[in-house]
């Protein structure tokens, strides 16, 4: 399977990155260089082509005015279609950080008292593979004591080029531990998971940047079926689209049937119409309903329509995007073409390019939590809440479960929907879960509102939407049995 790349916030999707030439070459050289990979590689530029008269005039231009390389492919490109462009290196990487990443070895740290603590071990990073935890004090980097450095000079010494060496020495309880690591490129994690109800799944896709998020997809969802999953919330929102290898490689794991998902229309000379057919043998769920918006492009449009057209998943929230084009990154000396290179056609609709696809049930976010919240009770941090308690402070308690999408409806008794979804949150924050809130989760939830209010986050509409569908799923009875060795069987 050709693999296919793309940048977040749906500007792009691509499809292979090459190496440039190690030698520098004339602005004018660059041109026609480009331009002959326009022409021989651009989906576009099978039917319409550079002439070689323009190539020439451009090119004797650029002897005289070589800065004027971008604006002239870009002149060219933009003519062809919306997509391709001709970036340099700075701007490929402002562009495209969710691709290219960083160069270190995965770890997130804070400042605290007793000094710099690691707070997160990336998955599938180098900081993982050697054994660093959550909670490890860090003491010394390459030999130099970090104890006194600010937060900003550590996170500099630690990263550095992929593929060069860096030396860690951390206290980890009582003991002092060494460890030597190879940096290498960093890329965000994008996948996640949560219990929304019993039976309910909520996931999250924010974008698919390689390999590794299908990794973290499978295993989040070969384990539904020990949860007794019946029904999937899959939020695509704000997910610009990736990796094309990574969403088949999620949409195997979800279909049913050994249908066929979709068709990539590439030049003729590459390879014409490719289909690519799922593998069948997908967990038997009562319903997957998808998340979307208007930043929902590219890989993550073909994964929703795939699941909509394939699977007979529920879209809802706002027409997407609207990108079913991908594109080549092709690196020129330093500089980056990104190329249309193909057409993605969906079973039923073909290809949605300009379109978007239009949710079942169109749902909007109107509500701000800042709003929600200066409407609802006040919340006593002192006032411990129980189960089976009825009250105004339940009711301040519930009323802020919902503002942060744990709660669908507010209630004044904390019946077993509302400890559910407390304990949800607790979960969440690293506390212990309780049959009820005391002042620690209560200042917890409290500062989860403010930090959410002053971000000016929405009540998530769509979501609730989402869990009530789900909810009604999952009162239906399994469709399929769990196992004893791990496994399940079709009820």
């Amino acid at each position: 399977m050709k693999k296919i790349v793309q940048k977040c916030l749906a500007i792009v999707l691509c499809l292979s990155v090459l190496s440039g030439q190690a030698l520098a070459l004339s602005a004018a050289d660059r041109f026609r260089r480009a331009a002959q990979i326009i022409n021989t590689r651009g989906l576009i530029a099978e039917q319409s082509p550079i002439a070689q008269t323009t190539i020439e005039e451009d090119a004797a231009y650029l002897e005289e005015n070589p800065d004027a390389l971008s604006n002239i492919l870009n002149d060219i490109l933009s003519g062809m279609d919306t997509h391709s462009m001709y970036l340099t290196a700075a701007e490929y990487q402002a562009g495209f950080s969710t691709l290219s990443g960083y160069a270190g070895i995965g770890i997130a740290i804070r400042e605290q008292d007793e000094g710099i603590i690691i707070q997160q071990v990336v998955k599938h990073s180098p900081a993982a593979s050697a054994g660093l935890q959550v909670g490890d004090r860090l003491l010394t980097v390459d030999g130099q004591d970090v104890s006194t450095l600010p937060l900003e000079k550590v996170g500099e010494l630690l990263q550095g080029k992929a593929g060069s060496t860096v030396r860690l020495s951390v206290r980890r309880d009582d003991q002092t531990l060494s460890f030597t690591l190879i940096r290498e490129t960093i890329l965000e994690e994008n996948v996640s998971a949560r219990q929304a109800a019993p039976g309910v799944e909520y996931i999250a896709i924010s974008a698919f940047s390689s390999m590794n998020d299908a990794e973290d997809f499978e295993e989040i969802w070969q384990q539904l079926d020990e949860k007794q999953t019946k029904a999937v919330i899959l939020d695509l929102r704000d997910n610009g689209g990736g990796m094309i290898d990574a969403a088949f490689a999620m949409l195997d794991l979800m279909l049913e049937d050994a249908d066929k998902m979709a068709t990539m229309h590439y030049r003729s000379d590459q390879g014409g119409d490719q289909p690519y057919y799922a593998s069948g043998g997908g967990l038997p769920l009562n319903n997957i309903t998808v998340l979307v918006n208007g930043n929902t492009a590219s890989a993550a449009e073909l994964m929703a329509g795939v699941l909509h057209e394939v699977g007979g998943a529920t879209l809802i929230g706002t027409k997407t995007y609207g990108k079913g084009q991908g594109q080549y990154h092709l690196q020129l000396d330093g500089d980056y073409l990104v190329l249309t290179c193909l057409e993605m056609q969906l079973p039923q609709s073909g290809c949605w390019e300009g379109e978007g696809l239009k949710p079942d049930k169109e749902v909007h976010t109107l509500r701000t939590i800042r709003g929600y919240l200066n409407q609802a009770a006040p919340l006593d941090l002192t006032q411990p809440v129980y189960y089976g308690q009825q009250s105004e402070q339940v009711r301040a308690v519930c009323q802020r479960l919902h503002a942060l999408g744990y709660l669908a409806e507010p209630t004044d008794i904390l019946n077993t929907t509302a400890l559910g979804a407390l304990r949800r949150f607790q979960v969440d924050a690293g506390l212990e879960t309780q049959v009820g809130a005391g002042e620690q989760t209560l200042r917890a939830l409290e500062l989860a509102c403010q930090n959410a209010a002053e971000r000016g986050l929405m009540i998530d509409d769509v979501y609730y939407e989402a869990l009530a569908q789900c909810r009604a799923a999952a009162e239906k009875p399994l469709r399929y049995t769990p196992q004893a060795d791990g496994s399940w069987r079709a009820a």
